[in-house]
C-alpha cells in the first residue's frame, strides 16, 4: 500500500510537472508515455523509425548481455575479492585497479572499446561487466576480511588451511553480503548494457531508446525509459530470490528490532 501510495504521488508530480511544461518535446504527459509503451508492447513504433526487430526481442537480447555480463562479473569478481581478502599482495595489486576503475568514466572508453573489440555483443557484454566486476570485488573483499577470528580457528582446528580454509570457512561466513552485493551489480551491468547499446552497438532496448531520441519523440523515448526500468527491477529480484532461497532467516524480523 505505501508504494502505491508513492507511485500515486509519482504520477500525480510528473502530470503536474508536464501540465507546467506543457510542451510534450520536453516532458510527455503519463498518459501519452502509457499509450507509447502500449504501441510498443504492440510493435507499433511511431511514423519515421526505423525498422527493428520486436521489442520482445530486443528485450531478450539486452537481458542476454546484462546476464552474460554480471555472471561474468561474478566468476571473475568473488575469487579476486576472496584472494583479496587473505593475501596482502594480491590487495595491494588489485585494489588501485579497482579504485581506478571505480572513478574513470567508463563513457569515455567506449570510442576505445569500437575500435577494439570487432564485434559489438562482446563489447557490451564487456561494458557490463566492467561496470558491475568492481563492486562485486569490493563487497566480497570487504566482507570477506573481516570474518571471525573464531570461525577461521575453528576450521583450523578441524584441519582446515589454505583453499579449504576459505572455501569451507571464509566464503560460506561471507555469502549473505555478497548476495547482497550482487544486488547492486546488476543494476551497474544493466547500466552497462544501456550505456553500451546506445552509444556503441545502436541495438537492444538502448538503441531503440536512442533512435526515438534523434527523432524527438519524447513519449516514445520516455516509454522505453520505463520499459528499461521495468527490465531492470525484475533482474533486481533475482539476487532477493537467491538470498531468500539460501538464507530464509533473513527475512524473519527480530523482535525489538530498530525497524519502524
Amino acid at each position: 500500500m505505501l508504494f502505491l501510495a508513492s507511485l500515486v504521488l509519482f504520477l500525480l508530480a510528473w502530470y503536474a510537472a508536464a501540465a507546467a511544461v506543457d510542451n510534450t518535446l520536453i516532458l510527455a504527459q503519463p498518459g501519452q508515455v502509457l499509450n507509447a509503451l502500449a504501441a510498443l508492447l504492440h510493435n507499433e513504433l511511431p511514423r519515421g523509425a526505423p525498422k527493428s526487430a520486436s521489442v520482445y526481442t530486443l528485450i531478450v537480447q539486452t537481458i542476454g548481455i546484462i546476464v552474460a555480463g554480471f555472471g561474468l562479473s561474478v566468476l571473475v569478481g568473488v575469487p579476486l575479492g576472496l584472494a583479496m581478502s587473505r593475501s596482502k599482495i594480491v590487495e595491494s595489486v588489485v585494489d588501485p585497479w579497482v579504485s581506478a576503475t571505480y572513478s574513470i568514466p567508463v563513457v569515455a572508453l567506449i570510442p576505445l572499446l569500437y575500435f577494439t573489440i570487432g564485434t559489438q555483443v562482446v563489447a557490451d557484454v564487456f561494458m557490463a561487466f566492467l561496470l558491475s566486476v568492481p563492486t562485486i570485488i569490493v563487497s566480497t573483499h570487504s566482507t570477506a576480511r573481516y570474518v571471525s577470528n573464531s570461525l577461521a580457528e575453528v576450521g583450523k582446528s578441524f584441519g582446515a588451511s589454505g583453499t579449504g580454509l576459505v572455501t569451507k570457512i571464509v566464503l560460506p561466513a561471507s555469502l549473505p553480503e555478497i548476495v547482497a552485493g550482487m544486488r547492486i551489480g546488476v543494476g551497474r551491468a544493466l547500466l552497462g548494457a544501456i550505456m553500451a547499446e546506445a552509444l556503441l552497438s545502436n541495438d537492444g532496448l538502448g538503441g531503440m531508446m536512442m533512435s526515438f531520441q534523434s527523432l524527438f519523440n519524447t513519449p516514445y523515448m520516455m516509454a522505453s525509459v520505463v520499459l528499461i526500468a521495468l527490465v531492470g527491477i525484475s533482474l533486481l529480484q533475482a539476487p532477493r530470490l537467491v538470498e531468500r532461497w539460501l538464507f530464509p532467516w533473513r527475512d524473519s524480523e527480530p523482535s525489538g528490532g530498530l525497524r519502524a
